[in-house]
């Protein structure tokens, strides 16, 4: 069976990659013999992480996008099913992607599956907020055009349609190496580059508290998620320079991202959490920083930059751990000793999601199951 992925993937976003890794592990599961093609931005990074064929998306305005949509359409006569997602796929719009983002590409994959007659379904994929009512049209009509949609949350269900399903993110379904309780007061933060305003405000409280765990005996590590290959706004490093080079370490930082490029990404990904899981608390604003430390049961406390981060910690119990980025640092400070000294409630938030995660699992499998 021969499966194709379309998704922003080969940017150097850790996320992205675990969402990946994660789709591909599930896909395996319901049929060991499967192959991929990986349509993405950044092809010949995704082949050296994991070893896949990649090709490039449909984009109309690069160069050689002729030759892009004909290889496209030629590997997609040979897929057996097309799965869009996961991650926030649909964007109309973010602040590094203009109008009218990436719905019109999305919407020309679907054609162009369904010209090959290759069955389409949504795996795991997110809306972001913001989309207008003409993005909505989009939305309905890609909805109607698939085989089966499984959503990341509610808000992202309600734009295709009645038959959607809410299987959460996909890296609740990611397979977990075994862990060992930490030992020591260590804290993990994690922060992407954010819209000026919103930064400053998030630094601010986020250096202090920091800075006021240091000063208590913790001892702390950046935690960078994205390095920004071919894309702008998104290098995590940008922001460790600017404001905890003096407090957190990342040169040495066993947290560094496990970009491994030869083909062992799953493996070095299991170390990586291994090493995560031996902090006692996590400050994030990076989804997946935060998402992963939860599924970890690590305490952990979430800046909502986007609404799917309010959205994640909310259906998983965590509100009381979830701040908007004006949250001052007495606040963000006391939510963070409150979160590290109930590590019996993120155990819980844990269980919700190995729940979670095999709701996703069972949907992939049903998918690719029913094919003929």
């Amino acid at each position: 069976m021969r499966i194709g992925i379309a998704g922003w993937f080969g940017s150097d976003n850790l996320g992205d990659e675990l969402l990946l890794h994660s789709l591909r592990t599930n896909v395996r599961a319901a049929d060991p013999a499967a192959s991929f093609v990986i349509l993405c931005p950044v092809p010949e990074r995704v082949s050296a992480l994991h070893g896949v064929d990649a090709i490039h998306m449909p984009t109309l305005r690069a160069a050689g996008s002729a030759g892009r949509s004909v290889a496209v359409q030629r590997a997609l006569r040979e897929c057996d099913l097309l799965l869009l997602g996961p991650g926030t796929v649909f964007q109309e719009r973010s602040p590094n992607l203009p109008w009218p983002g990436t719905l019109p590409m999305f919407a020309r994959i679907v054609a162009m599956a369904r010209t090959a007659g290759t069955p389409v379904a949504i795996a795991g994929a997110g809306v972001r907020e913001g989309v207008t009512l003409a993005g909505k049209v989009v939305l309905r009509g890609i909805g109607a055009a698939v085989r089966a949609a499984g959503v990341r949350d509610q808000r992202s269900a309600n734009h295709f349609g009645r038959s959607t399903h809410v299987i959460g993110d996909m890296a609740y379904a990611l397979p977990l190496p075994s862990v060992t309780p930490p030992q020591q007061n260590r804290l993990a933060v994690s922060m992407r580059p954010l819209a000026p305003e919103m930064e400053a405000a998030v630094l601010a409280a986020l250096t202090e508290t920091v800075r006021r765990f240091t000063a208590d005996g913790w001892t702390g590590a950046f935690l960078p998620m994205a390095y920004g290959r071919d894309t702008q706004g998104e290098d995590d490093a940008v922001v460790y320079d600017a404001a905890f080079k003096d407090e957190l370490d990342l040169v040495a930082n066993p947290l560094a991202a496990p970009f491994s490029e030869d083909n062992r990404f799953g493996v070095v990904l299991d170390e990586w959490m291994t090493r995560l899981a031996g902090h006692r608390l996590v400050i994030g604003a990076r989804l997946h920083a935060v998402l992963l430390a939860v599924t970890l049961g690590v305490p952990t406390v979430a800046i909502a930059y986007e609404r799917k981060v309010l959205d994640a910690f909310t259906d998983l119990g965590l509100a009381d751990f979830v701040l908007l980025p004006d949250a001052n640092a007495d606040t963000l400070h006391a939510t963070a000793l409150r979160a590290a000294a109930s590590p019996e409630v993120f155990r819980a938030a844990a269980g919700r999601v190995t729940a979670q995660g095999a709701i996703a699992r069972d949907f992939v499998a049903s998918v690719i199951k029913g094919l003929p």
